[in-house]
């Protein structure tokens, strides 16, 4: 009779219902990159127990973060932007954010000119 069909069994392996014997796997993280058309391309894509996934979208110069736990529940996808960088992009200050305390350095020189 083949183990297959017997309840008594698990795959041939065991026999006695009543013997445990350990066939869990190690768990490996493992990390993969996926190219995937859109955030709807990322969110549908099926990532297995323990993995986790890049899915990058050249079109939109996007890529998320897909995550699962062990046990398979998927993880809050991670959305991020990506620019290349360049010496000279790296060179120009004209872009870089204004400090707090330039702000309130031009807050009140335009305070001082209203009164």
């Amino acid at each position: 009779m083949n183990n297959f069909y017997n309840p008594n069994s698990y795959n041939g392996y065991m026999n006695n219902p009543y013997q445990m014997q350990n066939f869990a796997q190690p768990s490996v993280n493992s990390i993969m990159t996926v190219f995937v058309s859109g955030e709807s391309g990322a969110a549908s894509y099926p990532v297995g127990a323990g993995n986790t996934v890049m899915l990058i979208d050249f079109d939109s110069k996007m890529f998320w973060i897909k995550s699962t736990d062990t046990n398979g529940v998927p993880q809050q996808l991670r959305r991020f932007n990506f620019v290349e960088q360049t010496a000279e992009k790296q060179a120009n200050n004209e872009d870089a954010p204004v400090t707090r305390k330039e702000f309130e350095e031009l807050k009140q020189m335009l305070d001082d000119l209203l009164k």
